[in-house]
């Protein structure tokens, strides 16, 4: 469906480029590798973009098997269209046998630094978390982003930028991938980022995201309700097999991101801090209809829904933190900032690039001993069931690595990474020390 939809959009897009063109006389020109047909009035304009990731790893595996392969991980082709002080943008991925819609919204500049965007589009939290995939310095996001960021999402946004201010907002419905039954989540989240000092020498940011969630429904329960069978799932690193959080019967989801990015000349210093806190709760009324008088004549308890935490175990909140630390050396270029992303811009054609990250991610958080499947403490009886007080389990790692980038143009680079991680996780008790080697050529237009 998408895969018909997207090359419907595409036609039409071509027509109207060739109506456009037949009205407006457009002209053809390369903008950084890119083309970008052009009005004479320049009124209308047209850009036509992709990007193709070709990939390989090889996974330097201790106990658990991983999977090594080559792959095109992504394939990527959108079409811009930009008329006055309105905008449109449309682009999907291809990438591994999937479809999916990334980029799809309209944009207003009110002022040329006043933007307003409906649509499908990165929420603003962080750094990499509102980063394209090929803008980010290593390949793929660090395991505090990819566990704790966010990505694109269906909403409402306002963004304003000054030379040392930025600020974004907005309010969302959900993920454009989520096709559960139930009611829609929704979310608002904002990043606020003050830039002290900006100039040729030095460029020195500190910043700051938040955003209150509430999940995605999960289909309907056996008694056709969706408010207490909705789930978070953080989740990072090798195959997610390591470091992976399901946190059921969520209420609500808040985050805390802390940011900061220095520049100087060749160098450049980046740093993230994510903290998650998971609300749940569940139905012990459901629960208790469910179990039904048959339970209660051989148990005898519990027998009102308030019995049941003491059985089950308790319902804790559940918080995550995770931070990552990254420098970065160019040859052949400087490092420069861009106030309207308050990130760094691509360097120049002909550029090295060398980077060194540290990461520390946790997902678990447990209380009490691990006994027969579950954290204690809880009833004997429940014990010997499995049945504990809900802790999350999501394992812990501390990453080390190391990248080189190579720009060779404005459309073609080369990047090589290897990463060494410490883990822990009770799934995989055997495992303690994980190394991978990652190599892609990356084409963008």
């Amino acid at each position: 469906m998408l895969r018909k939809l997207y090359i419907a959009t595409l036609a039409l897009g071509m027509v109207a480029t060739s109506a456009i063109g037949q009205e407006k006389q457009l002209t053809a020109e390369s903008n950084k590798g890119g083309i970008v047909l052009t009005s004479a009035d320049k009124d209308y304009q047209i850009s036509l973009n992709g990007r193709i990731y070709m990939d390989g790893v090889h996974y330097f595996d201790d106990v658990t098997d991983l999977s090594s392969d080559a792959s095109i991980s992504d394939v990527r082709l959108g079409t811009t269209v930009k008329w006055g002080q309105w905008s449109a943008k449309i682009n999907v991925s291809f990438g591994n046998d999937e479809v999916k819609i990334k980029d799809a919204f309209l944009r207003y500049n009110y002022l040329k630094n006043s933007i307003f965007t409906v649509g499908n589009f990165f929420e603003p939290f962080g750094i990499e978390g509102s980063a394209s995939s090929k803008d980010l310095r290593f390949i793929g996001a660090s395991n505090t982003t990819e566990a704790m960021g966010i990505g694109r999402s269906i909403g409402l946004g306002y963004t304003y930028y000054t030379d040392k201010f930025y600020g974004s907002t907005g309010i969302f419905a959900g993920s454009v991938d989520n096709h559960n039954k139930g009611d829609q989540g929704f979310s608002t989240t904002t990043k606020l980022v003050y830039t002290p000092i900006v100039n040729d020498k030095v460029t020195f940011q500190l910043g700051g995201s938040f955003t209150y969630r509430i999940p995605e429904a999960n289909g309907f329960n056996s008694l056709n309700d969706d408010d207490y069978n909705r789930e978070v799932v953080l989740a990072a690193g090798p195959e997610h097999k390591f470091l992976n959080a399901d946190i059921a019967h969520a209420r609500t989801d808040m985050r805390y991101n802390f940011q900061s990015l220095v520049l100087s000349g060749p160098f450049m210093l980046q740093a993230e801090y994510t903290k998650t806190k998971v609300t749940r709760d569940d139905d012990y009324v459901t629960q208790l209809m469910k179990d039904g008088p048959a339970y209660y004549v051989t148990y005898a308890w519990p027998t009102v829904p308030g019995d049941y935490p003491g059985w089950y175990g308790e319902l804790r909140d559940i918080e995550t933190k995770a931070y990552y630390v990254q420098t970065g050396f160019l040859l052949g270029d400087n490092y420069s900032y861009n106030s309207s992303t308050a990130y760094v811009n691509r360097p120049k054609a002909g550029s090295y690039e060398f980077l060194l990250r540290y990461d520390n991610t946790n997902l678990n958080d447990i209380d009490g001993t691990y006994f027969n499947g579950a954290y204690g403490p809880a009833d004997l009886g429940a014990a010997l069931g499995g049945a504990g007080n809900m802790s999350i389990q999501g394992g812990k790692s501390e990453s080390y690595s190391v990248a080189v980038n190579y720009y060779l143009n404005d459309n073609v680079m080369f990047r090589l990474n290897y990463s060494y991680m410490d883990v822990q996780n009770q799934v995989y008790p055997l495992d303690e020390k994980i190394g991978m080697v990652k190599a892609r050529v990356q084409v963008n237009f």
